[in-house]
C-alpha cells in the first residue's frame, strides 16, 4: 500500500485499533443527543432562573402574617416612616373585597404587637378619606394624599392587594409615601385559607331559618359606675378593681361630636383619691400606651375602651373613689370629677360632678 493509500483509509476509519467497526451516521446522532440531555438536566438545576420557592410556604396563617409584618416594619424603619395608616386590602382592580378589611385589621394589630411603629385608627382613616373624596392612594391623587396624610398625621400609607389562589391567599402589600403617592417598599406572603381566613371561603350554606323578633334581645349595656358627658365625649366608668396595691379603672370613651376627636388627659394630675383622703398617682411605667401618655382618637360616634392604672405610696384599705381627670385635649385645661366609684357591684346610682 503506497502512502495515498494510507492517507484514505485514515479519512474513512474513525476508530482506532484492531477493530474497526463503521455504525453510521444514526449512531453519532443518538450519542449526541445522550449528551446533550444530561448537559440540559445539569444546567436547569444550576441555573438561577429555575422556578422560585417560597421560604413562607407551609408556615401557619399566624406565622405568615407575622412575616408580612415584619416586612412592613423593616421597610418604613428603612424609609424613617413611624406612623402608618393601612387601607383596606382591594382585589386587583381596586375594588372592596369581603376580606379587605380583615385583611387590614389583622395586618395593623401584628404590627401594634411588635410595638415598633404606630397605626392610626382605621376608623378615623375611612372617615377622613371621604371627607376629602380621595377613594384612591397614588401619584394621581398626590395633592389630596398629602391633605388625608396631614389631617391623621400619617406618615406613610400601607395599601394592599388580595388574590385567591389554590394554595391560598396571595397579600401583596406597599409602603406609600405620602407626598407623592410613590411606593417605597413592598412585601408579599400567601396566608393559608385556614383558621381565621376559613370562614371568609367556606362554601355557601343553605339559609337557616328566620327567628321571631321577639326571640333577638340585645346583650345588656355594660354597668356603669359613673358618668361624665360634655360637648364632644362621653367617659363612662364600667369597672374598677383593686390588686397587689394597684388600682385599674376600666371605662369606655364615645365620641359623641361630628368631628374627629383625641382625648389626651395630664399624667400627674389625673388621680384617684379614695375615702380615707389618700390619693393614687398613675406611674409612666403603668400607663406607657395609656389615655395619659398617647392619648386616644375616636371618629365621629366611635367608642372605645381605656384603661388607668393608680398606685399609692402605701396600700390602704380604700374600697371608695373619687376620679379627677384634666384634660390636654380636646379642652386644655379642662378637668371633671366622678364620685363613688366603688370597688365591687354597685347598689345605686354614683353623682358625676363636672
Amino acid at each position: 500500500m503506497n502512502n495515498r493509500e494510507r492517507r484514505n483509509d485514515a479519512k474513512v476509519s474513525p476508530f482506532s485499533g484492531p477493530a474497526r467497526l463503521s455504525l453510521g451516521p444514526e449512531y453519532n446522532d443518538i450519542s449526541s443527543m445522550a449528551m446533550i440531555g444530561p448537559l440540559i438536566l445539569l444546567f436547569a438545576l444550576l441555573s438561577p432562573f429555575s422556578h422560585p420557592t417560597s421560604s413562607w410556604a407551609g408556615a401557619s396563617y399566624e406565622d405568615t402574617l407575622k412575616q408580612l409584618a415584619d416586612a412592613i416594619t423593616e421597610a418604613a424603619t428603612k424609609a424613617k416612616k413611624q406612623r402608618l395608616a393601612i387601607l383596606d386590602f382591594t382585589d386587583t382592580e381596586g375594588q372592596p373585597t369581603k376580606v379587605g378589611p380583615f385583611l387590614a385589621e389583622e395586618l395593623g394589630t401584628q404590627l401594634m404587637l411588635a410595638g415598633e411603629l404606630t397605626v392610626v385608627d382605621r376608623t378615623l382613616i375611612n372617615s377622613t378619606l371621604k371627607q376629602f373624596h380621595v377613594d384612591q392612594i397614588d401619584s394621581d391623587h398626590a395633592k389630596a394624599v398629602q391633605r388625608v396624610a396631614k389631617a391623621i398625621r400619617a406618615e406613610a400609607f400601607v395599601s394592599g392587594v388580595s388574590i385567591e389562589t389554590p394554595d391560598g391567599l396571595q397579600v401583596t402589600a406597599k409602603l406609600i409615601n405620602p407626598s407623592n403617592g410613590q411606593p417605597i417598599g413592598a412585601a408579599r406572603a400567601t396566608l393559608p385559607k385556614t383558621g381565621p381566613l376559613n370562614s371568609f371561603f367556606k362554601k355557601e350554606e343553605s339559609p337557616q331559618p328566620e327567628v321571631a323578633a321577639e326571640q333577638l334581645q340585645e346583650p345588656p349595656p355594660p354597668i356603669s359606675l359613673g358618668t361624665h358627658r360634655n360637648e364632644s365625649y362621653e367617659f363612662v366608668v364600667t369597672a374598677i378593681d383593686k390588686r397587689q396595691g394597684r388600682v385599674k379603672l376600666d371605662a369606655t370613651i364615645e365620641n359623641h361630636s361630628s368631628r374627629d376627636l383625641k382625648l389626651l388627659c395630664q399624667l400627674h394630675e389625673t388621680v384617684l383619691k379614695d375615702e380615707h383622703g389618700t390619693t393614687w398617682h398613675q406611674a409612666v411605667e403603668d400607663n406607657r400606651e395609656g389615655l395619659c401618655t398617647r392619648g386616644l382618637e375616636l371618629s365621629p360616634h366611635r367608642k372605645r375602651r381605656a384603661v388607668l392604672i393608680f398606685t399609692a405610696s402605701a396600700d390602704g384599705p380604700g374600697t371608695q373613689f373619687t376620679l379627677l381627670f384634666y384634660e390636654k385635649l380636646p379642652r386644655r385645661h379642662a378637668s371633671f370629677t366622678i364620685d363613688g366609684l366603688t370597688l365591687g357591684p354597685t347598689t345605686g346610682p354614683v353623682n358625676a360632678t363636672p
